[in-house]
């Protein structure tokens, strides 16, 4: 079991023996923040409970135990809102503002608390503040509560006494100095007697019976007979009974005759003629009573009246006041105990922002000497390249009166100096007055390297993906926010790719088949971060900012850690829109090339048929046919060579010409450069070819002076040919038309949609071509 629950008393123990699978997971795999901030928590003597997480699973110390009453155990790793459903609200609006950073507190904080089985109004000092986890984010709250019931009900009964008391300035110096109630009561009876011409009876510690209405008590004073026994007010009548329980003073004058009795056995049995009892009751009660008696009966007035109740609120409120500053002082006495065991270094200034009180751990820490860093002597611990800053930011916030947070490095006792995190939060009494500040600093040397080499491997990881020729996205786990892509992805995709979650991804450009948005929970990423799921090689079609529309191939996974969770999830990206294009075109290509195929077969067949026809011998008709096959085989080579695409004129009639006749020079050629689709060149080639051939076996070809012309030209975007031969031998209309002379006449007229027609003049064939210009591209 992890060392850092060693030594936690019995929380320790506790959270030892608890199962945390279904909360917190194993304790030896908590994160090392909570690990030392519990740690920390339980070895404080003050009352402190971390709220962890998101849903607030409550960690607390021992003296926290005693705070919670009877629902210590079982509140021990609960959710803080149903461990204290009463107060949920309030404690929602605690875990909102801690877990963005903020610090709250509360001074005397009212709320009504179920701790023994009943509703319970309870006062606490509370102080919260956010706790960072391993990545520098604050992951829980840690609260410090400090109960002041009794305390608050202790100044609330002072404060109502104080209201209903009125302080004079007329027994001031005489009772300033006196400590004793006893002798301030003393003073107080002396003075009235001599401001009234009366005497002093006695004053006394009493009870009042409120049932009998019977006066119970030891009456003595100085000069004064002492007097112990019981006086029922019943004869007084209901006045002076509601008189002596309200707490009002009381007339009693010539009483020997108003209670009928024997001469001696007055209201003090001293003989009064005339009495002013001044009862405190409190509480049921009564507290003290002062009698001042005078020997004549008369009335009193109420101006003697008020100045009994004067004199002796003056005197009570100074018993107060004493009271009070002792208790004032014990109560700082405790604040600096806790203070000084608290394993943070705190401190307290006043409005002016000197600082008044730093507890031992700061002194510890720093090496300063008791009491070297009230005032301002605590910024000569500062580094000197943050002083100013610090005491900048000090003054600033001391003058709006509002809480404030700032970095800066402090000196330890060995010279060594340490980043940390000063934070406070201002001070005000019951009247909304400006009282100072209580604050904190906190060594944060280690999370800020922590934090940095964060940094730094997110540095390293942004390096390594931004010379991937792949787009990688990396998000949390399990948000999906993305907080890093590379440049790669950006021109990918034609936009930023930062995200605030999972559920907006649907933002992007991705579309189904029918070009609609793609819903969130289909992106890869999404499934590897909110559904654990590893995604390969899935294709999705993307409509870029600039309207593009992509195919991309997506491979995502999450990335577990050391303790087998994911907390990031990645997503690489590749853009494979022109291997698509390929493979669509290649995939055309072999279509093409099979119909080319069957096409081609089906002219061999047709050259085959026609040139093994007839009386001819065999090797004329074998010489025929490879001469036909060799022209469809030049007609192919140049459509291989342009791709299939557009092919040429001049080139197609030239290597035609010349795969009959070598000698090229005999071949004159006129026209524009014109370009021929291929199943519109394939049948000009044959009719070239055809053309060649019985030029070189019958006209011009086959004299040595003979040539041949080929003119073209376009017209009304029509396209218009010539194939003229010179100076061969004279010329005679055929009685019968072979197979090349209707595959020109028919083939070619077919294929070009226009007339073809073989001329046999006397000086040398002539074929005319008419036809639409063919489309191409």
């Amino acid at each position: 079991m992890p060392a850092f629950l060693d030594g936690g008393g019995e929380c320790g123990a506790l959270i030892k023996s608890c199962d945390w699978t279904s909360s917190l997971g194993p304790v030896e795999r908590w994160p090392q923040s909570l690990k030392a901030a519990t740690g920390l928590l339980l070895r404080s003597p003050v009352p402190m409970v971390m709220l962890w997480g998101d849903e607030g699973i409550m960690l607390y110390n021992d003296g926290y135990s005693v705070f919670a009453g009877g629902r210590h155990p079982e509140l021990l790793g609960s959710r803080v809102r149903e461990g204290w459903p009463e107060v949920a609200d309030f404690n929602d609006h605690v875990m909102k503002v801690g877990l963005a950073g903020g610090t709250l507190s509360f001074k005397n904080q009212e709320l009504v608390l179920h701790r023994h089985g009943r509703p319970e109004t309870v006062a606490m000092n509370l102080d919260y503040s956010p706790v960072l986890g391993d990545d520098g984010c604050p992951a829980g709250v840690l609260a410090i509560v400090i109960e002041t019931t009794t305390q608050v009900l202790a100044e609330r009964a002072l404060q109502a006494r104080a209201e209903r008391l009125g302080l004079f300035d007329r027994l001031s110096h005489a009772i300033n100095d006196l400590a004793a109630p006893d002798d301030i009561m003393a003073v107080t009876a002396r003075l009235l007697g001599e401001h009234m011409d009366a005497s002093v009876v006695a004053y006394a510690d009493m009870e009042v019976d409120q049932d009998a209405f019977a006066i119970r008590g030891d009456w003595s004073a100085a000069g004064a007979q002492s007097i112990v026994g019981s006086y029922s007010l019943d004869s007084f009548g209901d006045t002076a009974a509601r008189a002596m329980r309200g707490g009002q003073p009381l007339v009693i004058r010539d009483v020997r005759g108003e209670l009928g009795q024997e001469e001696g056995a007055s209201f003090l049995g001293i003989g009064i003629q005339a009495t002013i009892c001044m009862p405190y009751v409190r509480a049921g009660k009564l507290a003290a009573m002062m009698a001042v008696h005078q020997n004549v009966p008369r009335d009193w007035t109420d101006d003697e009246l008020a100045l009994v109740a004067e004199a002796t609120e003056r005197s009570w409120a100074h018993i107060v006041r004493v009271r009070s500053e002792a208790i004032l002082r014990e109560s700082e006495d405790r604040f600096r105990n806790i203070a000084d065991h608290t394993p943070v270094m705190l401190w307290v200034t006043d409005e002016t922002g000197y600082c008044t009180y730093l507890n031992r751990i700061w002194y510890e820490f720093t090496g300063q000497t008791d009491g070297q860093g009230e005032g301002f002597g605590w910024l000569s611990a500062v580094h000197e390249d943050d002083r100013p800053m610090a005491e900048r930011a000090f003054l600033n916030a001391n003058a709006l009166q509002q809480g404030y947070e700032v970095d800066f490095r402090v000196r330890r006792a060995d010279g060594t100096y340490r980043w940390c995190i000063d934070a406070a939060a201002p001070r005000f009494d019951g009247s909304g007055n400006y009282m100072g500040y209580v604050g904190s600093v906190i060594d944060v040397e280690e999370r800020r390297e922590s934090v940095e080499r964060v940094r730094r491997s997110e540095e390293q990881l942004r390096a390594v993906i931004d010379q991937m020729p792949v787009g990688v996205a990396i998000a949390r786990v399990p948000s999906g926010e993305i907080f890093l892509y590379n440049q790669a992805l950006e021109e990918m995709l034609g936009h930023s790719s930062l995200s605030e979650g999972a559920e907006t991804y649907d933002r992007y450009g991705g579309i189904d088949a029918e070009g609609r948005p793609l819903p969130a929970e289909r992106y890869a990423l999404y499934r590897a971060t909110k559904l654990g799921e590893t995604v390969t090689n899935e294709e999705i079609r993307y409509r870029r900012a600039d309207g593009r529309i992509v195919t991309l191939l997506a491979q995502a996974t999450p990335i577990l850690d050391d303790d087998g969770k994911a907390g990031i999830a990645i997503v690489a990206l590749q853009d494979i829109t022109g291997r698509k294009q390929a493979e669509a075109h290649q995939q055309l290509l072999i279509n093409e090339l099979s119909h080319r195929a069957k096409n081609l077969l089906a002219i061999i067949q047709s050259i085959a048929q026609q040139s093994f026809r007839g009386e001819d011998p065999v090797p004329a008709q074998l010489l025929r046919f490879e001469g036909r096959l060799g022209a469809l085989s030049a007609a192919h080579g140049i459509l291989t060579q342009e791709k299939w695409e557009a092919i040429p004129l001049r080139r197609l009639i030239c290597d035609t010409f010349t795969a009959v006749r070598s000698d090229d020079e005999r071949l004159v050629m006129d026209g524009p450069d014109l370009v021929l689709p291929p199943k519109v060149a394939v049948s000009l080639a044959m009719a070239v070819h055809e053309l060649a051939t019985n030029a070189l076996k019958y006209g011009s070809l086959s004299q040595d002076d003979g040539t041949v012309s080929i003119r073209w030209w376009t017209d009304d975007d029509r396209l218009r040919l010539e194939w003229k031969e010179h100076g061969g031998p004279p010329v005679a209309q055929p009685t019968t038309r072979g197979f090349g002379t209707r595959m020109i006449e028919r083939g070619l007229a077919a294929e070009l949609g226009g007339t073809v027609r073989i001329l046999y003049e006397p000086d040398g064939v002539r074929c005319e071509v008419d036809a639409p210009m063919p489309a191409h591209g």
